[in-house]
C-alpha cells in the first residue's frame, strides 16, 4: 500500500529551473543547466527504484510505503528516499544511480569513472545510517507504540542502499548494505509473504496490528517537513514589460474553466500555457513572449491568488471563498 507517492516536490523545482532557463539572465543559464542536471539525475535515480518498490508493494497489505520523507527533530535532519513499514519492521532505503561505471571500495566510499574525470562519493551507508537514527528516535520520543510491541523490544529497524539496475557495477559481488533494486525488492516481499508456522509464533508477540502500522505511516507524514528551495532567488528572473489584455467580467462558482479567452499580448495568439518565474504567467507558445496573470475580483481591494494542481490553475480569493478554475495546460 502507497500512503506517500514519489514525486511532486521534486517536479515542481524541475519545472521551476526549466522556466527560468528560458527567463533569467543569461549569465545565469549555466548554472541554472547544472543544477537542473544535478536535480534531475538524483530525481530519476529514485523514479527507477521507485518504480521497483511501487510495482510490487502497490496492493499488499503487509507492506506500507512512503516516498521522500524529510523529518527534522532534535536539531537533525533526515531527508529519506523511500520507507518501507511491515507490521514487525521499519526499512529505510536510499537510492543511488550512475550512468558510468560504478565500483564499490573496501571502506563503502563510491567511486565512479567518469570520461574526463573520475569522484569519490562518501559512503551512502553512513548517511543512511544518520538518516535512521533520526527517525528511530522520532518514533520512540512521539509515537505510542502497541503494549505488546513496546514490551518485546519496539520495532525492528533497517536500511539498504538500492542500486539502480542500470549501473554499471565493476564489484564480482556487492558489499554488505547494497542490493540491486529490483532483485531486493522482490527478494523482500517473498521474505514477508513467506512468514509462517514457528517463525508467525516468534514474531506475533511484537506485531503491530496494520492500522497501527498505517498510524505509524500517516505519524511520519505529519512530521514530513519538505525544504523547496526556491531557484527564483537565487536566479532572478529578468523583468517582463509586455502590457497584458484586461480580463473580461468573470461568472463565479462554476466547476467548469472560466469563459474568458486569453490571447498573447504581442502576436494575438490563443496558442498558450500557465508557466512558473517568480510567479505564475502565461507563455506565449508561438512566439515566446511572457503575459502576467492578473486576477480580478467583484470585491474591491481583494487580492487573489493563482493556486496549482497538476495541469490546472485555480483563482483563488480567500476573502471571497473563490476557488475556481481558470486554465488547464495541455499535457
Amino acid at each position: 500500500m502507497i500512503i506517500k507517492e514519489f514525486g511532486n516536490e521534486t517536479e515542481e523545482q524541475i519545472t521551476q529551473l526549466k522556466e527560468l532557463s528560458k527567463n533569467s539572465n543569461k549569465k545565469y543559464i549555466k548554472n541554472i543547466n547544472i543544477d537542473l542536471k544535478k536535480l534531475k539525475n538524483g530525481y530519476q535515480s529514485e523514479k527507477d527504484n521507485a518504480y521497483y518498490i511501487d510495482f510490487e508493494f502497490r496492493d499488499s497489505k503487509n507492506i506500507i510505503v512512503l516516498h521522500d520523507i524529510r523529518i527534522e527533530h532534535n536539531g537533525r535532519t533526515a531527508q529519506i528516499d523511500h520507507i518501507l513499514i511491515s507490521r514487525i519492521e521499519v526499512t529505510v532505503l536510499e537510492s543511488k544511480s550512475f550512468d558510468e561505471e560504478l565500483t564499490i571500495k573496501d571502506d563503502g566510499s563510491l567511486f565512479v569513472k567518469y570520461k574526463n574525470n573520475d569522484k569519490t562519493f562518501p559512503n551512502p551507508i553512513e548517511q543512511n545510517n544518520r538518516h535512521l537514527k533520526v527517525l528511530k528516535a522520532l518514533i520512540n520520543d512521539k509515537f505510542e507504540l502497541q503494549a505488546n510491541t513496546k514490551l518485546f523490544g519496539g520495532i525492528s529497524f533497517s536500511s539498504k542502499i538500492l542500486i539502480n539496475p542500470n549501473t554499471t557495477i565493476s564489484n564480482k559481488k556487492l558489499p554488505e548494505g547494497f542490493e540491486r533494486a529490483d532483485s531486493y525488492i522482490t527478494k523482500r516481499k517473498q521474505e514477508i509473504d513467506n512468514i509462517k508456522g514457528l517463525k508467525v509464533l516468534k514474531l506475533a508477540s511484537k506485531m503491530m496490528s496494520i492500522n497501527k502500522v498505517e498510524e505509524l505511516a500517516n505519524f511520519l507524514i505529519k512530521h514530513h517537513k519538505p525544504f523547496i528551495f526556491d531557484y527564483t532567488k537565487k536566479y532572478p528572473i529578468e523583468p517582463i514589460t509586455t502590457s497584458y489584455v484586461k480580463e473580461p467580467s468573470i461568472i463565479y462558482n462554476k466547476p467548469k474553466i472560466q469563459s474568458i479567452e486569453y490571447t498573447c499580448t504581442k502576436c494575438k495568439s490563443k496558442n498558450l500555457e500557465v508557466a512558473y518565474g517568480r510567479n505564475y504567467y502565461f507563455k506565449c507558445l508561438d512566439c515566446e513572449n511572457n503575459i502576467p496573470i492578473k486576477h480580478t475580483c467583484n470585491t474591491p481591494n481583494c487580492k487573489p491568488k493563482t493556486r496549482k494542481s497538476k495541469l490546472q490553475f485555480f483563482k483563488v480569493c480567500e476573502k471571497c471563498g473563490i476557488d475556481e478554475l481558470f486554465w488547464e495546460n495541455k499535457p
